[in-house]
């Protein structure tokens, strides 16, 4: 009876800190965009690439399904964090941050989400050098009436927000090891990828057991 008491305790030990380091703390997500009832008993954390392919594949195919099933259901609260690392990818990175404004008292998620999807859904091939300020400036046009565009020029001419897209970049290395993107933590677990980007039945699964306490 004491030898199976000892190992049951051992087994719960060694699941507690198996649990510990999967872990991951996100100390401060107000400086990021996001989305949500600010109640929602989830928290799903996103780090993006503007340019990556499969960052993309992820934002067109799986998000729209945890928007309709969780977000707009107050089920999930979503953050966005914006990394670059890809080629010439730091314009688009700064643009989008542009439209959020960050330092603003109100800043903007729904023009930044509208952003977002926008310039995923319509970019060229991550060889090009599509992030101009034209290219950005005609994407903004078309995805929200309400972005200031003048702006968002002079934000990405003089690199205004470079170096808080540096320390996101920084921050993703720092919490995987290795930054990876898209990559998705609930309530601070990582979510299991599949084929270089987010299946949504593991994410779904990772909702469900972190709703259930």
């Amino acid at each position: 009876m004491k030898k199976s008491m000892l190992i049951s305790l051992f087994s719960f030990f060694v699941s507690a800190f198996a649990i510990g380091i999967e872990q991951v703390e996100f100390n401060d997500l107000s400086k990021h965009p996001t989305i949500g009832d600010k109640n929602a008993p989830v928290q799903v954390v996103a780090f993006l690439e503007p340019k990556c392919p499969d960052s993309r594949k992820y934002s067109m195919g799986t998000f729209p399904k945890l928007k309709f099933d969780y977000i707009d259901t107050k089920k999930v609260r979503y953050t966005v964090i914006v990394t670059s690392f890809l080629d010439h990818s730091m314009p688009a990175a700064v643009a989008l941050l542009s439209v959020y404004d960050p330092s603003s008292r109100s800043p903007r998620s729904e023009q930044f989400f509208s952003y977002l999807n926008y310039m995923y859904k319509n970019q060229p091939p991550k060889s090009q050098d599509w992030a101009t300020v034209q290219t950005l400036q005609k994407f903004a046009s078309e995805a929200h009436p309400g972005i200031n565009l003048e702006q968002l020029k002079r934000d990405v001419e003089s690199g205004r927000y470079q170096k808080q897209v540096a320390e996101n970049t920084a921050y993703g290395k720092s919490k995987m090891g290795k930054l990876s993107v898209p990559t998705l933590y609930v309530n601070g677990v990582r979510v299991d990828n599949k084929d270089s980007t987010v299946d949504y039945d593991n994410l779904k699964k990772a909702i469900e057991k972190a709703l259930q306490g």
